[in-house]
């Protein structure tokens, strides 16, 4: 049976912020995100990395989505991108990103919000044996090439999560949305010993697997997320999770729990303020802050 992650859970995990401590004592995180035809993606995926308590935040995409997503978060980096014919990143960048970051430490690769047509050759790129990345966090199009095995024989980063909502994970596991929703935690276990990661199957009741056959569930949020845009929050606060986290010794699952009840407890208290109909998902953020003083305190 899946084990409920809890308040206590919660307290126990969060990255401890001490006093003596610096942005490199949280580590980075270089999400490779957007393209010129899905913008707010990048914006809101960076945004969850920064709020969730990475050091430094990295955005490497194309010029359009650097405006939108520096108008929203200032305090994000950016590697400006040419842009390829596809209105995406331009794999040659993204391997020329690859290298610069060999010479950092503790930087957690995002891949996929919004990188449309892109996500192939750039995730090729990025993902290359001698990838510098201490952990990964692959979403959206990064899944769909994975899935149409596009990213074969590359080697995923240790400490890497996927988080597949049902139709993404039928099309990882080669199966039908039916037989996902079937039964979700075999889907969920089976993801997680295919691929050799930590595996988030959102919906109704998120699961987090483990490749050892260890899971979660999550019992919180609600259909307010129901919304595009909600799993780019969800996939930054992973990544910021991770890299703040994983220095401290806490592991892949648990910080990917961790980012999965945030999301949902901050998705419930917006709802009660604004309504599952009103809310978007840039209001979580306000909610989380609410949500962290609590916990720290």
């Amino acid at each position: 049976m899946p084990q409920e992650i809890t308040v206590q859970n919660a307290r126990q995990w969060l990255p401890a912020r001490k006093a003596d401590s610096n942005k490199g004592s949280y580590g980075a995180v270089l999400a490779a995100a957007g393209s010129t035809a899905y913008r707010g993606a990048a914006a809101l995926c960076t945004e969850g990395a920064l709020r969730s308590g990475a050091g430094l935040v990295y955005l490497a995409s194309v010029e359009p989505v650097l405006q939108l997503a520096l108008t929203r978060t200032p305090e994000c980096c950016v590697c400006p991108c040419r842009t390829a014919r596809n209105g995406g990143i331009h794999a040659q960048d993204a391997a020329a990103l690859r290298e610069w970051f060999r010479t950092k430490n503790n930087t957690v690769l995002l891949a996929g919000p919004g990188l449309g047509e892109s996500a192939a050759p750039v995730c090729k790129a990025l993902l290359h044996r001698s990838s510098p990345w201490c952990a990964a966090v692959l979403d959206a199009d990064a899944l769909n090439a994975l899935a149409a095995g596009k990213l074969k024989r590359l080697p995923l980063p240790q400490n890497t999560v996927l988080t597949p909502h049902p139709g993404e994970a039928a099309r990882l596991l080669g199966s039908s949305v039916r037989q996902v929703q079937a039964d979700r935690p075999a889907a969920a276990r089976a993801l997680a010993e295919t691929y050799g990661c930590v595996a988030v199957l959102k919906g109704s009741g998120t699961l987090i697997a483990q490749p050892d056959g260890t899971l979660w569930r999550c019992t919180n949020g609600n259909a307010g997320l129901a919304k595009g845009g909600s799993g780019d929050v969800l996939a930054g606060m992973t990544a910021g999770l991770l890299a703040a986290g994983l220095p401290q010794g806490r592991t892949a699952a648990q910080m990917a729990a961790l980012a999965v009840w945030l999301h949902g407890e901050a998705a419930d208290r917006c709802a009660g303020q604004r309504s599952m109909t009103a809310m978007l998902p840039q209001d979580l953020f306000e909610e989380l802050g609410y949500l962290l003083t609590e916990l720290e305190g």
